[in-house]
């Protein structure tokens, strides 16, 4: 499942995750999930980058990696397509 995909599974209250690939000799292999939600808060690796709380969609605005601020400025932008009140905070 694409980045995209789970982002908008998050959005709307359900769980999904992204595989981790490894390649071996062309082969890829599962190790884990990368970006991951049970349908309330999405977690990227072990970093929790959004949640949902109050009929409001709290984003995890602090810089991490170029991968983590692309996915964040996605959540943000899809969400508000869709009409969510996104309230940005500091993680730690």
């Amino acid at each position: 499942m694409s980045n995209e995909k789970v982002i908008l599974a998050f959005l709307n209250g359900k769980a999904a995750h992204t595989p981790t690939r490894d390649i071996q000799n062309g082969v890829y292999t599962y190790k884990g999930q990368t970006l991951k939600t049970d349908g309330i808060e999405l977690i990227n690796y072990s970093t929790k980058i959004a949640y949902h709380k109050n009929d409001k969609l709290f984003l995890n605005v602090k810089k991490y990696s170029n991968t983590t601020s692309h996915i964040q400025s996605k959540i943000k932008r899809l969400a508000e397509d869709i009409g969510l009140k996104v309230v940005g905070y500091e993680g730690v």
